[in-house]
């Protein structure tokens, strides 16, 4: 499916395009704590803004040894962005981080999972919420992680098997990252590959513009985002750039969240002041 570029914007809404969507509950599964935030943390705030359901997933727990006290420091600041991004319901499948490089030996590591189980999971919740959207990660899980992949895979399995036409897979857009000053994931990407941030433009990052089908425009949210991004504690330190660079810098960087839709206009095509 070649869907049609759609770009909602804080600033000037398409109104003929807006409908109430009040009833409307979406489903977001992240791999790790802190990557709801950091991708998605505006695009929940103003699906909450707007009256909806949201309903953040996170596959593991962040530790390479699922329970341990770690996964609890990371399920506790997860619960605390969650709750300052207004999220509805928070849930873990309690998998371990399997790490940037599968390097995780653990059993319960993402990466080692049955696929069919998580992707049953997945769907017996997209069930039960009645969901009427799912966002998952694109199909190079935005930067490569083996755990981003396996949610690839499992969201758009799980989309299946719920019969759920509308999915958004959450990416960056590569070619607006590579003249920003500084971004999370441009560390991911150091870390799994060792590209430097001055050439994300030809990594393994996210898409070109042109595949972006879904634009929105989070800056009116970005001091709630980093408040959010900030309760990662253990992952963002306090004086990491991210936290510490002007509003007007942040707001270039993680202004602005992308999407690839497959299926009919859903959700996130509504999302107006």
């Amino acid at each position: 499916m070649n869907p049609t570029r759609t770009t909602t914007a804080g600033g000037s809404p398409d109104r003929t395009a807006m409908t109430n969507r009040t009833n409307d509950t979406v489903v977001v599964v992240h791999a790790h704590p802190d990557d709801e935030a950091i991708f998605t943390g505006g695009t929940l705030l103003r699906l909450a803004e707007a009256g909806m359901r949201t309903v953040v997933v996170f596959a593991t727990d962040g530790s390479f040894e699922p329970g341990d006290a770690t996964a609890q420091v990371r399920r506790n600041e997860a619960r605390m962005a969650c709750d300052r991004l207004d999220v509805s319901r928070v849930e873990f499948l309690g998998y371990g981080d399997s790490g940037i490089r599968a390097e995780s030996k653990d059993e319960l590591a993402l990466h080692r999972a049955d696929s069919a189980a998580v992707s049953s999971r997945l769907a017996e919740l997209i069930g039960d919420e009645r969901a009427t959207a799912l966002v998952t990660y694109d199909e190079g899980g935005i930067y490569g992680h083996p755990d981003h992949l396996v949610v690839h895979r499992a969201g758009l399995h799980a989309a299946a098997l719920a019969d759920l036409p509308t999915v958004y897979e959450s990416t960056v857009d590569r070619e607006y990252l590579h003249f920003v000053e500084t971004h999370l994931v441009g560390n991911a990407v150091n870390s799994l590959i060792g590209v430097d941030h001055d050439r994300l433009n030809a990594a393994p990052l996210g898409v070109p513009t042109v595949l972006v089908t879904t634009t929105i425009d989070v800056r009116a949210q970005c001091s709630i985002k980093r408040l959010a991004m900030a309760d990662h504690a253990s992952q963002v330190p306090h004086d990491s750039p991210t936290l510490t660079m002007d509003d007007e810098t942040f707001q270039g960087a993680y202004g602005f969240e992308w999407y690839i839709r497959r299926g009919p206009p859903g959700p996130l095509e509504t999302l107006a002041y």
